[in-house]
């Protein structure tokens, strides 16, 4: 497998932002990351891709700063995937 070969360690996200979408706002990324949030988390935001509607990654990177502050309402330490256990 290309992952062992590399080694590297498969990560699946517990919880997206559906920002790829032509809808997608700031508010709707926020609103369906914050519906599974919880403590140890990995969360999916993506910035573009080939499928992604133009412009769409202006939808999670809007949403951010209101994500980071939820996960501090709620005492969630924030960090990159390499620290997540």
């Amino acid at each position: 497998m290309a992952t062992r070969r590399l080694e590297l360690t498969p990560v699946l996200w517990t919880c997206w932002g559906e920002g790829w979408t032509a809808r997608a706002t700031p508010e709707s990324v926020h609103r369906t990351v914050t519906a599974d949030l919880d403590g140890g988390s990995t969360i999916l935001l993506r910035d573009s891709d080939c499928t992604s509607a133009p412009g769409a990654w202006r939808s999670a990177l809007g949403a951010l700063p209101r994500i980071l502050d939820t996960c501090t309402e709620r005492r969630y330490e924030v960090g990159p995937l390499c620290d997540h256990g």
